[in-house]
């Protein structure tokens, strides 16, 4: 909770400096080095502060992380995936056309990062989508798992060779 309190004061100072640079009316050489050093600066801290705010959010001990991936020749056009843990919806996502191509090239999406108790639980993922027949296809994958303490990787995976119903699968990474 310590890193929660600094944090405004970093972005606080950082912006007190930034616009004490920029409203000078100098414009010499040193003062656009030292405007140049000052933004990679910011940018630094910017940095530092989205670390320090993952690990604040997200402890490792309770953390949870499911990726999303789809195989390339699958036979299935992804419209949105739906992830719902111990009942509760953690987070849906509907895909632009640029994103699907991504993930069918062989992207990895982190479509869900979050925080979870040590102990059993369930993840039930429903993809929705169109098959190459163009059938509306809307199917769901469940996986009971026990999260321990430290970091838990899941992932939710399309599988398919491009003839058949594809597969939608849930698994653990490690």
């Amino acid at each position: 909770m310590k890193a929660l309190r600094i944090i405004p004061r970093i972005i606080i100072t950082a912006l007190h400096i930034l616009t004490f640079v920029i409203s000078s009316q100098a414009h010499s050489a040193a003062t656009e080095r030292d405007m140049e050093a000052l933004k990679q600066r910011v940018i630094e801290l910017n940095r530092e502060l989205y670390k320090l705010q993952e690990e604040v959010l997200y402890p490792i001990d309770t953390q949870v992380v499911f990726f999303l991936a789809v195989d390339e020749s699958v036979g299935f056009e992804l419209d949105s995936v739906e992830l719902t843990l111990d009942g509760d919806m953690a987070t849906t996502y509907l895909y632009s056309a640029r994103e699907l191509q991504a993930l069918q090239r062989g992207g990895v999406q982190r479509l869900f990062m979050g925080n979870l108790p040590a102990g059993a639980h369930k993840a039930v993922a429903v993809f929705n989508g169109r098959s190459a027949g163009e059938k509306y296809l809307r199917k769901a994958a469940t996986l009971s798992f026990n999260k321990e303490n430290g970091s838990k990787y899941l992932e939710l995976r399309v599988q398919g060779d491009g003839v058949r119903t594809p597969r939608f699968l849930i698994r653990e990474l490690r």
